[in-house]
């Protein structure tokens, strides 16, 4: 005979502490299958390891002061998109500026998609400062511009000796009774001719009033280093060893006036300074030795242009708005360039020429 034993409890929905609770394999009232619970581990907001909020404000300023260079995405996680942004120069500006603008729409997210911490408080401050530094970079931006272009127009200077000189035939033209209208060159101020003479180094002051001027330097028993510098914007207009006559345009543009000449010679040398009037003019080839001054009065703006000589050979027009260049060589030279009729500049050590084409 079995005595009785302890009657076993009623089979039940025993509960998980935290977990959701079902009755015939149904959720109770009010809760759901994806619900996290007081109990459940890890399921609470300060669950160990998660990641804080990226900074709006961080990302607003990376973005606005260095998104060309990708740093806002760095920041955000986003390496892949931060490299591509960087070697693009933010895409030229252009994902520079979209990045700024989600960022300030408070779009911007980091690379767990989450939204960045505090841009509700601070969207309003970001946005004025946004405005304020995009139309005062502009404002520099004009002012640089100007500036430059000022520069530019100053380098650029037009030559001040376009005019042509007065020859025998232009003079005699101007005396008769039919016309009214002055020689070519006559309606400017002339400067008076005047000649410096001295042994050895000197530096002689002269006053040329800004106007164009010729200056010949004539050394004719140097053996040395013979040296002719101006103060004004030609600087140095010989420098060579031994004995030496050539002729130099100075002040061919409004730039510095020259007010001074510094002559290094060891013997004695004089150097004259005339009005560009005497320049002689060329109606067809020219040709000559060393350094001279002519006035090209052709009718075509191309030149055949030869050289014999060791040392630079430079030809330098002022017959247009910017001086030109046509050659700058060293030693032999034959070629045709575009030469504006006007003031030509030639410095040699031997014979040159220059014909028309």
């Amino acid at each position: 005979m079995s005595l009785p034993g302890p009657t076993p409890p009623p089979p039940s929905d025993y509960t998980t502490y935290g977990a959701p609770q079902y009755a015939n394999g149904q959720l109770l009232d009010g809760q759901n299958a994806g619900q996290a619970y007081p109990g459940q581990y890890g399921a609470f907001p300060g669950q160990y390891g998660a990641e804080p909020q990226k900074s709006f404000l961080a990302t607003w300023l990376f973005s606005l002061l260095l998104g060309g260079l990708g740093v806002d995405r760095f920041y955000l996680g986003k390496i892949g998109t931060g490299i591509a942004k960087l070697l693009t120069l933010g895409g030229l500006g252009c994902w520079s500026l979209v990045d700024l603008i989600i960022t300030l729409a408070g779009k911007q997210t980091d690379k767990n998609r989450r939204p960045l911490a505090g841009y509700a408080q601070h969207k309003k401050v970001a946005v004025v400062v946004t405005v304020v530094y995009v139309v005062v970079s502009l404002v520099i931006s004009v002012f640089v511009g100007v500036a430059s272009a000022a520069v530019v127009r100053q380098a650029a200077t037009p030559p001040i000796i376009s005019a042509a000189p007065v020859t025998q035939e232009s003079a005699s033209s101007s005396a008769e009774p039919t016309t009214t209208e002055p020689a070519a060159g006559e309606d400017r101020p002339h400067l008076t001719a005047q000649t410096l003479t001295g042994t050895g180094d000197a530096v002689k002051t002269v006053d040329l009033k800004g106007l164009p001027a010729v200056a010949t330097f004539t050394c004719k028993a140097c053996s040395g280093n013979t040296v002719l510098e101006t103060n004004g914007a030609e600087m140095l207009l010989v420098n060579t060893v031994g004995a030496y006559t050539g002729s130099h345009l100075v002040d061919t543009s409004a730039g510095a006036p020259t007010t001074e000449f510094n002559i290094s010679a060891d013997s004695a040398w004089t150097l004259k300074i005339e009005d560009v009037d005497t320049v002689p003019s060329t109606l067809d080839k020219a040709s000559g030795h060393g350094d001279t001054v002519l006035y090209w009065d052709v009718a075509t703006d191309k030149a055949a242009i030869t050289n014999k000589g060791e040392g630079n050979f430079v030809v330098q027009g002022f017959g247009s708005e910017v001086p030109e260049l046509p050659v700058n060589k060293v030693g032999d030279y034959s070629g045709t360039v575009k030469l504006t009729p006007g003031f030509v500049q030639v410095n040699s050590d031997g014979d040159w020429t220059i014909t028309p084409k």
